[in-house]
C-alpha cells in the first residue's frame, strides 16, 4: 500500500486516560472514527500502558490524549520498556486533560483540529526536539514542591467537596483554592526554608534581560540557594497549565533544567499574579538557574507535585535531567 493510499491513522498510537475529564471512552471512540488505522487503546493503569507499549510494532509516532498526568505515565513507561541508547519514537499529547500545560507548549490547539490534522497529514510528522527530567522515578517536564503542590491537593479536596464537579473544575477552581485554602494555611504555618545544592557541572543564572549567564565555579556540591521559599521546583515546559507561563525561560538551554524559585508572602503573591501568569521579567522574589542535576531539601515535608499531579510530600527531592532526547510532535507546524 502507497503512502498516499493507506488508512490516515497508520502506523499511530494513542493512548487514551480512561480517567479523562471529557469521558475518555466516547474520545476514543471519535478519535478511531477520524483515524482509521490507528491503534487506540483506552488505559485505567500504569501497567496496562506498559502492557500496551509491548504489544506496539513499527510505530510513527506515540500520542497522550489526556491532561499532563497521561503525558508522564506515556513518558516514564516508555523509557521503561525501551533500553538506553534505542531512540524513543516521536511522542504526541492530543488535549483531553484539566491543564494540559505540555500540549499547549507544543502548539496543540482544540483535541478535535489536532487529531483531524493527524487525519490530513500523510507523510512524517513535523517534530522539535525537547528534554525531559527525572524526579520520583517519573519522567516529566515540570514538577516542584511549596505552593503550586499545595495548591493542587487542596483544588483536590475543593473537587471532592463539591456539589457539581464539572462546574468548578477549571481555573477558577485553582484560583479559589489558592485564595480560600492554601493561602490561609501558607500564613498560618509560615514558609518552609529549602537548601538547593547543584548536583550537575555547569550551572547558568539569568541576567536582567532573561539571558542566560554561566556561574563561574558553580560545580557539583555548590549551593545554589538557603532560604525561604513560597515555590522551588523545576521544568523544561514553560506552561503550568491554563496558559499559566510559570517557567518562561524553561526552553533558553536545550539539555538543561530550569530551576526556579519564588519566595513572597501570600498577599504580595496574591498581588503578583498577572505578572506571575505571563511569566514577566525580573520579578522580585524569582531566581532562576539552569541545571542537570540538582538536589532539594526542605525544612520539612513539603508537598510534591510531577506533571500537575500531586504526589504526597516529601523532605528531600532530587531532579535529573534524561539521557533521552524526546522528539515531540510540533502541532505548530502540522496546524
Amino acid at each position: 500500500m502507497t503512502a498516499t493510499s493507506r488508512a490516515p491513522g497508520s502506523g499511530l498510537a494513542i493512548l487514551v486516560n480512561a480517567n479523562a475529564k471529557r469521558g475518555g471512552r466516547r474520545i476514543a471512540v471519535q478519535i478511531a472514527e477520524i483515524l482509521p488505522g490507528a491503534e487506540v487503546r483506552l488505559t485505567k493503569s500504569v501497567g496496562e500502558v506498559r502492557g500496551w507499549l509491548q504489544s506496539l510494532r513499527g510505530v510513527r509516532a506515540i500520542f497522550s490524549a489526556g491532561g499532563d498526568g497521561t503525558a508522564v505515565t506515556l513518558l516514564t513507561a516508555l523509557d521503561a520498556e525501551t533500553p538506553q541508547g534505542v531512540p524513543l519514537p516521536p511522542i504526541g499529547v492530543l488535549p483531553l486533560g484539566t491543564g494540559n500545560a505540555w500540549a499547549h507548549s507544543l502548539g496543540a490547539r482544540t483535541l478535535d483540529a489536532c487529531v483531524r490534522a493527524l487525519a490530513r497529514h500523510g507523510g512524517p510528522l513535523p517534530t522539535r526536539l525537547t528534554r525531559v527530567f527525572s524526579v520520583d522515578e517519573k519522567l516529566t517536564f515540570f514538577a516542584g514542591s511549596g505552593w503550586d503542590a499545595q495548591i493542587l491537593d487542596d483544588y483536590r479536596l475543593q473537587l471532592e467537596s463539591s456539589p457539581s464537579r464539572r462546574a468548578a473544575k477549571n481555573v477558577w477552581g485553582y484560583i479559589t483554592a489558592m485564595l480560600f485554602r492554601t493561602a490561609p494555611k501558607t500564613i498560618l504555618h509560615g514558609r518552609a526554608e529549602v537548601r538547593i545544592e547543584n548536583l550537575g557541572s555547569n550551572v547558568y543564572m539569568l541576567d536582567g534581560a532573561g539571558i542566560p549567564v554561566r556561574v563561574p565555579g558553580a560545580g557539583p556540591g555548590t549551593v545554589l540557594y538557603e532560604g525561604p521559599a513560597s515555590v522551588a521546583g523545576c521544568a523544561t515546559c514553560p506552561e503550568f497549565g491554563y496558559r499559566f507561563r510559570a517557567y518562561p525561560h524553561a526552553e533558553r538551554l536545550l539539555g538543561y533544567m530550569n530551576v526556579r524559585v519564588y519566595d513572597q508572602t501570600p498577599l504580595r503573591a496574591i498581588r503578583d499574579v498577572p505578572r506571575l501568569w505571563y511569566g514577566k521579567h525580573p520579578l522580585e522574589g524569582m531566581i532562576d538557574w539552569f541545571s542537570t542535576n540538582v538536589r532539594m531539601t526542605f525544612s520539612r515535608e513539603c508537598p510534591l507535585q510531577i506533571g500537575g499531579e500531586a504526589v504526597g510530600s516529601r523532605r528531600t527531592v532530587d531532579y535529573a535531567i534524561s539521557p533521552r532526547e524526546v522528539r515531540a510532535v510540533d502541532f505548530r507546524r502540522l496546524l
